[in-house]
């Protein structure tokens, strides 16, 4: 396969990554300025003649220039099922994550946690009506990226509504944030759960590429290894929140964080969100018991 990577912009994380394939972009960065910037900018350039959109997931930092670009917006666009339905009501999620959030991280300040209107801001007139959905897809269908046909592999957890797009014939796989450039699982609001995460590894596995190229970062060149090593460190987490709650008793999110996952005043926040993912995840099998707001998990009555 054939394609181009265009490294976009996103609020705290770093880069976002969009690919063009053909006449197809598959994702379109954050709605921030500087990400918006870089998209029109390569519009004129890099991305001249793009005439159709692929969206792996609906996160913020991959619908961007659908919400916010009008030469992006009325591209025929193809999303996992559920994806639409999402964005149309766009603003309604970013409020339902910001409570979430706000939930997950309770306890690392006096009072309510402020909402990161940098990285999820609401009421800014995105065109949520205006995106062209032309097609909506699910597991084992067959997507046309530029000019290869590639099978659609749901692959939840970060996001429920995500998929991969394997191109078999080159091994080449399109699979936006189900694996991390650290192998630790991504964080992504309301969607994500640490089963299906898991589950969506284990198709990645079974569908063997050669090559993934993800939503942050470079081309990986091992995907094997890099499954292996991302069911591994879940693994290893699961245990290590199980440990903490056995050794320290009840904790809130942002000592489950530094207990368990070696959380600093630079990353608490984030990481209290995934360690309470995997809280969660670990009171659905019984295992732990998950109060919220306050949140705190202990180990059952």
């Amino acid at each position: 396969m054939d394609y181009e990577r265009i490294e976009l912009a996103q609020p705290h994380y770093g880069g976002a990554n969009a690919y063009r394939v053909g006449d197809t972009l598959v994702d379109t960065g954050h709605v921030c300025g500087e990400s918006v910037e870089r998209l029109e900018a390569a519009l004129d350039d890099r991305l001249a003649g793009v005439e159709r959109v692929v969206l792996t997931h609906p996160h913020i930092d991959h619908v961007g220039g659908s919400l916010t670009v009008d030469a992006v917006t009325g591209l025929p666009h193809v999303v996992y099922e559920g994806a639409d339905a999402l964005v149309r009501r766009y603003d309604d999620y970013l409020l339902e994550a910001r409570e979430e959030m706000a939930a997950l991280s309770s306890g690392l300040s006096e009072g309510e946690p402020e909402p990161d209107d940098v990285y999820f801001p609401v009421d800014a007139g995105y065109a949520t009506d205006e995106v062209a959905f032309e097609r909506v897809v699910g597991h084992g269908d067959t997507v046309r990226v530029g000019p290869y046909e590639c099978a659609v592999v749901h692959t939840p957890g970060h996001s429920h509504q995500h998929m991969a797009l394997h191109h078999e014939p080159s091994g080449v796989m399109l699979s936006g944030d189900i694996v991390s450039t650290n192998g630790h699982f991504m964080y992504g609001p309301l969607h994500w759960d640490i089963g299906e995460y898991k589950t969506g590894l284990r198709r990645l596995r079974e569908a063997d590429p050669a090559l993934l190229l993800p939503g942050h970062g470079d081309p990986m060149d091992d995907p094997a290894a890099r499954v292996t090593d991302a069911l591994e460190k879940a693994r290893q987490v699961e245990q290590a929140v199980l440990d903490a709650v056995a050794e320290q008793g009840a904790l809130a999110a942002h000592d489950l964080a530094v207990a368990a996952l070696g959380a600093t005043d630079d990353t608490v926040q984030f990481l209290s969100n995934v360690a309470s993912a995997y809280a969660v995840h670990l009171a659905e099998r019984g295992e732990l018991s998950v109060e919220r707001r306050p949140y705190v998990v202990a180990r059952p009555a």
